[in-house]
């Protein structure tokens, strides 16, 4: 069984959990939702609250192991983490399910011809990696560039620091929510001087910290001519609807 774990940023923007079930509708895959009303407990490892993190990691794992969950699905590069290092490695909490983030699951779903996008989505973006999907996470560089480079019509170009040596949006590790003017001076910075030089109309990322950051500082920088895009919302727009068996 599937379960979709939506995160906390999502649950908190209507926009981006229709995009997560729309993807999901589309593709034709039956999920549980999991996490509704229980965080990954990420924010209360940030802040030093390191012994309340693990107790709210083995009630959640406890939880969702209860609802026979075999693979893990998250947007959220935090929750990702939470699941796939924190959980197992500082905690010791035997986690019975495979984690995986979305941009590894769209990946798996396009390998295998379970999903067809052939709707064109003619824009011209660069990706930005979210700090705790590649350096500070599992080091998931591949996959959303897969993605990306399936839809038909989207052009990609690199931004200079990419990768491993990507700059972080300023929103994530709780910055947003201590230092929200430093953190939107980061976002703004990032849309000026990395974004903007490769010529593209937009940013896309993986990540909902990163989505929002860079949204509010792409508005403040170009006040709305440089967009920004969740990835999900790229592969809704180009998928076909699911066929009648």
């Amino acid at each position: 069984m599937i379960g979709l774990y939506f995160g906390c940023t999502v649950l908190l923007f209507e926009g981006l959990r229709n995009t997560l079930e729309a993807f999901f509708r589309k593709a034709g895959v039956t999920f549980e939702p999991v996490g509704i009303d229980q965080c990954c407990g990420i924010p209360l490892l940030l802040a030093g609250f390191q012994k309340e993190a693990g107790e709210n990691g083995k009630r959640l794992v406890e939880d969702i192991s209860h609802k026979g969950i075999s693979t893990l699905v998250t947007s959220c590069p935090h929750c990702h983490r939470a699941f796939s290092r924190e959980f197992p490695h500082r905690f010791g909490l035997s986690t019975p399910f495979k984690t995986l983030h979305f941009t590894q699951f769209a990946a798996d779903l396009i390998q295998s011809g379970r999903i067809r996008l052939s709707k064109p989505v003619d824009l011209k973006l660069t990706y930005h990696d979210p700090c705790y999907l590649g350096r500070m996470g599992e080091k998931i560089y591949r996959e959303p560039r897969e993605v990306l480079a399936s839809i038909p019509g989207l052009k990609m170009e690199e931004m200079e620091h990419n990768r491993d040596q990507a700059t972080c949006c300023g929103g994530g590790g709780l910055v947003r929510a201590y230092l929200p003017i430093l953190s939107s001076a980061v976002a703004q910075e990032k849309v000026q001087c990395e974004a903007r030089p490769t010529g593209v109309t937009g940013v896309v990322s993986s990540c909902p910290f990163c989505y929002f950051n860079l949204k509010e500082g792409a508005e403040e920088v170009d006040k709305g001519e440089m967009e920004v895009y969740d990835l999900a919302e790229l592969l809704v727009r180009s998928m076909e609807e699911p066929r009648d068996e």
